[in-house]
């Protein structure tokens, strides 16, 4: 499958999920900026879900980008990475069959 396929199929399933559809911060911000504060309370409450989800699934990720206070921001951006690359995963072993 290729890359571009790939990347399209993993943004349709982030909108299925409720998630915002994003690969880059750029992008993250600027679609968040474009909600309304109730749908990207929302969007970030589904995003930190599944974040959770993974990380007890994986607890070497978990050890890792866990924190007991607020996350900086090279956490936020590790967590985002790991679940859009987890998402992007599963639709290329979905579609590998």
């Amino acid at each position: 499958m290729s890359s571009i396929s790939r990347k399209t199929k993993a943004k349709a399933k982030m909108i299925d999920m409720g998630i915002v559809p994003a690969f880059t911060g750029k992008e993250l911000i600027e679609m968040l900026e474009s909600l309304p504060n109730s749908e990207k309370r929302i969007a970030k409450r589904k995003f930190r879900k599944l974040w959770r989800k993974i990380a007890k699934s994986d607890k070497s990720l978990s050890n890792i980008l866990m924190s007991n206070g607020d996350p900086d921001v090279n956490t936020l951006r590790s967590r985002s990475c790991v679940v859009v690359s987890n998402i992007i995963a599963s639709v290329s072993d979905r579609n590998s069959y």
